[in-house]
């Protein structure tokens, strides 16, 4: 397996509240993981750190064996893709055309290619919204929204996806359509992460779980072995235990 990503104890504040306190983790080609916490545990800032939106205040963040600050901004939206929380809905593009800018960092200049159509085509088809691809980004649901914005990060075609909360809106047919896209992904060759709260998509889908409290990560162990020790679902809830699905995966269940 190909170490795609290497973050080494990166560290970030809002003002006097530290957030990450020296963070560390691998990760390569074919993983799916879940990036997991509670509420300001701090998975959207390690996610806009790894992508380049923010610069940790210490710490290193390697990218296919270069430094994250060695890669020109067009090469680096080669190798990371990043899905934020939130964009505002206001975007004055069509659905097609939002999926489009996807395809900036493959595009000669402000020119598209047939290949880059066929990208952004495929993207809509595999995140069932090439219907909407004509209407406004901001006349579409919260849950249409989202997967116009999930087929933008498959358009662009990077090696590693970086997504905050990817089935955000979602109905539940869809967050399993969601996952399992992604699942595919990672399969194909390509490094996954996902910041999520649904634990039971994470232990479905995910290869491994990375769990962020008091701004380090208190856990980083493979979906098949979360059932060796439940002592991390502690971190969540009280209220939480684990059994085994008929098809013996895991599964969280509330009390």
């Amino acid at each position: 397996m190909n170490r795609l990503l290497k973050v080494e104890g990166v560290s970030f504040s809002y003002g006097s509240r530290s957030v990450l306190d020296s963070v560390s983790f691998c990760a390569g080609e074919g993983e799916f993981l879940a990036l997991l916490g509670i509420n300001g545990s701090g998975k959207s800032t390690l996610l806009d750190i790894v992508s380049g939106f923010r610069r940790p205040e210490s710490g290193s963040v390697v990218v296919n064996g270069r430094s994250q600050q060695e890669w020109k901004r067009r090469e680096m939206a080669q190798q990371v893709c990043h899905l934020p929380q939130v964009i505002h809905a206001d975007l004055p593009f069509t659905a097609e055309q939002l999926v489009g800018m996807g395809r900036y960092p493959h595009t000669d200049r402000w020119f598209e290619s047939d290949q880059d159509h066929r990208h952004v085509r495929a993207a809509m088809e595999r995140t069932s919204c090439w219907s909407q691809r004509h209407r406004s980004f901001g006349s579409l649901s919260g849950g249409e929204r989202q997967r116009v914005l999930v087929a933008a990060c498959l358009a662009q075609n990077a090696a590693a996806l970086l997504l905050d909360e990817p089935s955000t809106f979602l109905d539940i047919e869809q967050q399993l359509h969601c996952f399992s896209v992604l699942r595919e992904e990672a399969q194909s060759g390509k490094l996954c992460v996902a910041a999520t709260h649904d634990l039971n998509l994470a232990l479905t889908y995910c290869t491994r779980l990375l769990i962020l409290a008091n701004g380090v990560i208190a856990w980083d162990i493979r979906t098949a072995e979360v059932h060796d020790d439940k002592e991390w679902l502690s971190l969540f809830s009280n209220r939480l235990d684990m059994g085994t699905t008929p098809g013996g995966s895991p599964w969280v269940w509330y009390q």
